[in-house]
């Protein structure tokens, strides 16, 4: 593990550890879209900001209400594939992945408040719903895997950028570490300058491949 990430990822870890003793730390939210992908319906249209998946205005996190969320079900050593392809190139995607399983008591539907690290795994002990303060269990999310498109990008320190030859266009491909319901996350990552509103949704097709 690079020293950055694990850098990054004891940070977030601490951070976490640290909310979890202040006000409202427990609180979780339920993002508007949690796609099903499946066999019989393995792809879905998620339309996201420019920036949702790291945003240096926002201390360089991902936005978890601009961006798009999705869950599949994957075996442990099931080949798993995610395809994200923008409608505009100008827009790269970032796709973080995480594995919940029998110690994630919590909803899949229910995720951090917020905001995400990329490359850390997150953490709510205890959690309750944002709006109703209903209490909901754990929330154990794991990182299966997780990049963004570097195709006429730039790296960006301590996070994996993934060429293939096609501006706006990320492919992900992992083993399942463990049989569990995958939740991931698709957004933008630092577009083109002046490439549009950042506060505009931009479509985003995403397919899920589960194969043996």
């Amino acid at each position: 593990m690079h020293a950055t990430r694990a850098s990054a990822i004891l940070a977030a870890t601490m951070f976490g550890v640290g909310m979890l003793t202040a006000p409202l730390a427990s609180a979780v939210t339920a993002p508007a879209t949690m796609a099903e992908f499946t066999a019989d319906q393995p792809s879905h249209t998620l339309s996201v900001r420019y920036r949702s998946w790291r945003d240096p205005a926002f201390g360089d996190m991902g936005w978890t209400h601009f961006s798009k969320w999705g869950k599949f079900e994957a075996k442990k050593g099931q080949h798993i594939t995610i395809k994200a392809v923008s409608a505009n190139p100008d827009l790269h995607p970032g796709i973080t992945v995480w594995s919940r399983s029998a110690e994630d008591t919590a909803p899949d539907n229910y995720v951090t408040d917020h905001f995400y690290v990329q490359n850390a795994p997150q953490y709510v002990l205890g959690a309750k719903d944002e709006s109703t303060g209903a209490e909901l269990g754990d929330i154990i999310m794991r990182v299966a895997d997780y990049g963004y498109d570097l195709d006429n990008n730039v790296r960006i320190r301590g996070l994996d950028g993934v060429k293939d030859g096609v501006p706006g266009q990320l492919i992900l491909n992992f083993r399942a570490r463990k049989t569990a319901t995958y939740v991931f996350v698709v957004g933008g990552v630092n577009p083109e300058p002046g490439a549009a509103d950042p506060k505009a949704l931009y479509d985003v097709v995403t397919e899920v491949m589960v194969q043996p």
